[in-house]
């Protein structure tokens, strides 16, 4: 049989799901090719994969739907606020804004936000030094902090904590978070922050599944060292359903 057949045949059989787990995949190529050993099986999954037969969506998930990855740009505003932060920290900055939400939405907001996660230790030296800065700049703003002074701006500066274990990459020369890591930001501001500015949490999710390859996996892990993961297993799952 060849591989476009198999395909044919693995995309017949699974028609009513939008991904198969590895579990699954194996079973059922065993079960048309009973004398093959698995890691020629394994062999076979991965030509499959060589040949865009098939797509790899996550840890032992598979899709026939190609989505690419996020790959956000960062405008050059927020490079040389990243440029200029970069002077007063002694370790990484990771950089994220509400533009890359935009890219995800196919939308323009009006208002800025730039985020920047530094390690816990530096926060407060470069909050004071960043205080030379026209432009406001807010150190974990509480919810009242944000409604009262940093809502009514059109263009904000907002230091946090970069987490452990936040999964990033680069974009270029800077480092940004993954669209997991997105994700999970913008769910943890949604409430206090994204939703007075009209963006919707739901919308946003909905979205970026349809448009892109969300690593599933990745998203509920960094869900979880924010204690957030059966909150959001619960958005992905409402939104999945609509």
């Amino acid at each position: 049989m060849k591989n476009v057949e198999l395909a044919t045949s693995i995309k017949s059989q699974f028609s009513t799901q939008d991904t198969i787990n590895s579990g699954e995949l194996v079973k059922y190529i065993a079960g048309i090719f009973p004398d093959l050993s698995k890691s020629t099986i394994a062999w076979k999954i991965n030509q499959l994969k060589s040949e865009k037969y098939i797509f790899q969506s996550g840890r032992g998930i598979y899709t026939f739907n190609f989505k690419p990855d996020f790959q956000p740009e960062l405008a050059l505003k927020s490079k040389r606020i990243y440029n200029k932060f970069k002077s007063f920290a002694n370790s990484d900055i990771v950089i994220w804004d509400t533009a890359m939400l935009d890219i995800i939405l196919d939308c323009t907001s009006l208002k800025k936000s730039i985020f920047l996660l530094l390690q816990k230790e530096e926060l407060n030296a470069v909050f004071e030094q960043a205080q030379v800065l026209s432009k406001p700049v807010f150190l974990e703003p509480s919810a009242e902090i944000i409604q009262r002074y940093i809502l009514p701006q059109n263009e904000t500066i907002i230091l946090s904590n970069l987490i452990s274990e936040t999964p990033l990459q680069n974009c270029g020369d800077y480092l940004v978070p993954t669209i997991e890591g997105v994700l999970v930001n913008a769910w943890l501001i949604s409430e206090s922050f994204l939703e007075p500015l009209n963006y919707s949490i739901e919308t946003i999710y909905k979205k970026a599944f349809k448009k892109y390859n969300v690593n599933k996996n990745k998203l509920l892990r960094y869900a979880a060292r924010r204690d957030q993961r059966k909150e959001i297993e619960q958005l992905i799952q409402s939104v999945n359903n609509d």
